[in-house]
């Protein structure tokens, strides 16, 4: 529960601090999945710039608050929640509903699903009004750190303001 709050806490201090840094916000909830089908709940917000509407590809910085609670099996070391931070580029397709984005992630603990301090964050996804909907998926890609490196994948939905 503390992990919630901290969480909660970094969320509304993204939200406060958005206007002055980019145009657009959002926040997101889902499921989770590493190997095995082990699921656990994942949280994030996001701030991002918005696009003008062109009809153009378009890139926008990104930066990305997140947590990730813990799950408890016998065999892999899955019982830390990890809070993400990270910051990259989200591109926008000519259509304005489609977009991917890339950033690197620092993380708050190590687990066999995120093995180092950073990560790699790829999204792909879908945006219409106020809702939003996106694949999310993070690992390192066995570049750095040791570890089984299971990653985390993630359907995650919610709200654009």
């Amino acid at each position: 529960m503390n992990g919630i709050r901290r969480g909660l806490m970094a969320a509304a201090c993204l939200a406060v601090c958005t206007p002055a840094l980019a145009t657009g916000f959002d926040l997101t909830a889902g499921p989770s999945v590493t190997s095995s089908e082990r699921g656990t709940a994942a949280v994030f917000a996001s701030a991002f710039g918005e696009r003008p509407d062109d009809h153009r590809i378009h890139f926008e910085p990104i930066g990305t608050l997140g947590w990730i609670d813990s799950r408890h099996t016998r065999t892999d070391n899955l019982d830390h929640q990890v809070f993400v931070a990270g910051a990259g580029v989200r591109i926008l397709t000519a259509n304005p509903h489609w977009f991917v984005s890339e950033q690197l992630a620092a993380t708050s603990a190590r687990t066999d699903a995120l093995s180092s301090r950073f990560e790699f964050m790829t999204s792909a996804g879908w945006q219409s009004g106020h809702f939003i909907v996106m694949l999310r998926h993070i690992s390192n890609a066995h570049l750095v750190g040791g570890g089984k490196n299971l990653g985390e994948t993630m359907l995650l939905g919610g709200v654009r303001f």
